[in-house]
């Protein structure tokens, strides 16, 4: 019988963060705030757009000029040309303009718009993914281990659709810490039978349950600690978690 509790703990009162801002220090004075001590085995997940806030990676609307390319496929799908021309700018390809635009984004995620997003924006302004979402993970995960004396992993998190299912949800874009999977090959399941070829993204697990106290509005908690789940102490990236061309499915 598995007797685990898993705990959820949202990082009420969360500062709105600038550019410039360190986020490592936010967490831990907005922990200590929240009465919160961080402890060992605890897990950081971080809502992407205030990482890149603070890393700057904000396009302002006024300075975003459009192609006819763009203005073209706004047309067709109804959105807005500056957001759809900022998705382009971010894309390293495009797979398909309508009925949604849908883009590889040059981190290698396949996603909607390249992941730009309007919504938690500061006035009048797009965000965007960070650079290198793992090595942003990777330098809060740094900072925090050099506070705290301990290994705090983080995982930077992105909303995104999925291709079967409706509905979006909460995935892992950054890991530092931590392995991004649980590998069950060689356990034995109730039956007595050897498990081959299990792998869990745990990463995505822990992004998704972490959206249930995020949430996508008003909310304002950007940040969550996970408490309770076993993971592999490794130095695990979200870029594992990318099939490569060759293992992709549906190509």
């Amino acid at each position: 019988m598995n007797n685990k509790q898993i705990d959820l703990i949202p990082l009420r009162e969360f500062p709105m963060v600038k550019t410039g801002d360190d986020i490592s220090d936010l967490i831990l004075s907005t922990s200590r705030k929240n009465g919160i001590d961080l402890i060992q085995g605890d897990i950081i997940v971080v809502t992407h757009s205030i990482v890149s806030i603070a890393e700057d990676k904000l396009y302002h609307l006024e300075e975003v000029e459009v192609s006819e390319r763009t203005i073209e496929i706004a047309g067709k799908i109804g959105h807005s040309p500056k957001r759809v021309e900022v998705a382009l700018r971010e894309a390293s390809e495009v797979l398909r303009e309508e009925p949604v635009l849908i883009t590889k984004t040059k981190h290698g995620l396949i996603t909607d718009f390249s992941g730009v997003d309007e919504s938690n924006a500061p006035q009048d302004t797009l965000i965007v993914l960070p650079d290198d979402p793992d090595e942003s993970a990777r330098s809060i995960n740094d900072s925090l281990c050099k506070s705290l004396g301990f290994n705090v992993p983080v995982i930077i998190t992105d909303t995104q659709g999925r291709p079967w299912r409706r509905g979006a949800v909460n995935l892992a874009i950054g890991v530092a810490g931590m392995s991004p999977f649980i590998r069950n090959v060689g356990r034995e399941d109730l039956y007595g039978h050897e498990l081959r070829g299990s792998l869990v993204c745990l990463a995505d697990q822990l992004a998704g349950s972490a959206e249930l106290v995020m949430g996508q509005a008003d909310e304002g908690v950007p940040v969550v600690i996970v408490r309770g789940v076993d993971f592999e102490q490794e130095e695990g990236l979200a870029a594992q978690i990318i099939r490569s061309d060759s293992e992709n499915l549906f190509s």
